[in-house]
């Protein structure tokens, strides 16, 4: 299981079975369900103490079962299930259980599990096991929103956890590298100066502005476009804008370091704008009202 998860991580970060550098995002944020900030990669060793906490609460709740009978008579033999530990001569098999047994115990109250009904299940004892946070992340309707293409996501993802590699992270990590915009010179480079403050980004918020007929304020700030009063789709539309936006500017300094090339944030934004049109187009399905499908039109995106 731990070799299963190794590929599946490094498999992430770099589409080989290996992977000898430091991962841009811990795994217990991976593993975290995507309203949680994580990708909900099933971490498969959680996964099989929840299976074998099955096994658990049968005995706890002592289910008419013919191996709990067996398990009855030949180890526990009448003793206290929540004190019994097994010898040195048990099998392999069953000092896992024990030892899930011990782990799983906190998640009891009164020899009942924590569920409602005091029934359990795999997927709630994984989800106690990973310790899922109380509250979701404010961004996550926008990275996983239906009209963004699945490359735009996952640099909005590490755009919001603040992971991408520029140039002041390179920084801390002992890089040597200029600290200065690669598109601009003008300032150092952080999340916050390449997504929102360099000219470029201005540009391209002021382009999509035009394009969206929107607020420049509302599209450069994701808390603002959550909180915009609009239609659903209208809404999504102009999330997926953002995201596209912000994997282009990703994209366009990753050209410049590369070949001091930047390319003009109307070609940008155009891009965009036709991506978001076959996207809507391929995944809208319903009938829009008047105001929808006037405001695509005019958008450009029918």
């Amino acid at each position: 299981m731990e070799r299963i998860q190794a590929l599946c991580r490094n498999f992430l970060w770099e589409g080989e079975d290996t992977y000898s550098k430091a991962p841009l995002v811990v795994w217990n944020v991976l593993r975290q369900s995507k309203e949680h900030g994580g990708l909900g990669i099933i971490d498969s060793k959680l996964w099989n103490i929840a299976a074998i906490g099955k096994l658990v609460w049968w005995l706890a709740s002592k289910q008419d079962h013919l191996w709990i009978k067996w398990v009855n008579n030949i180890y526990i033999k009448g003793a206290s299930w929540w004190q019994y530990e097994p010898t040195n001569y048990s099998s392999r098999a069953w000092r896992k259980i024990c030892a899930v047994k011990n782990t799983m115990q906190a998640g009891y109250v009164q020899g009942k599990w924590r569920g409602i009904d005091g029934a359990y299940t795999i997927a709630d004892g994984y989800k106690w096991l990973l310790q899922v946070p109380a509250e979701k992340v404010t961004w996550y309707k926008i990275v996983w929103n239906r009209y963004n293409l699945p490359k735009w996501n996952f640099i909005m993802w590490l755009r919001q956890h603040h992971r991408l590699l520029t140039l002041d992270r390179l920084g801390k990590m002992g890089m040597g590298v200029p600290s200065l915009c690669f598109i601009c010179g003008l300032d150092s480079e952080d999340h916050d100066h390449l997504f929102i403050h360099c000219w470029f980004a201005k540009q391209c918020y002021h382009l999509a502005a035009d394009w969206l007929q929107m607020s420049v304020d509302v599209l450069s700030s994701c808390g603002n476009i959550l909180k915009y009063r609009c239609s659903m789709l209208i809404r999504q539309v102009c999330m997926a804008a953002v995201v596209g936006i912000s994997y282009g500017i990703w994209r366009c300094r990753n050209l410049c370091r590369l070949e001091r090339y930047v390319i003009h944030p109307s070609k940008l934004v155009a891009q965009v704008q036709q991506d978001c049109k076959r996207r809507v187009s391929s995944m809208f399905s319903g009938c829009m009202n008047r105001i929808d499908k006037e405001w695509c039109r005019s958008a450009g995106l029918i």
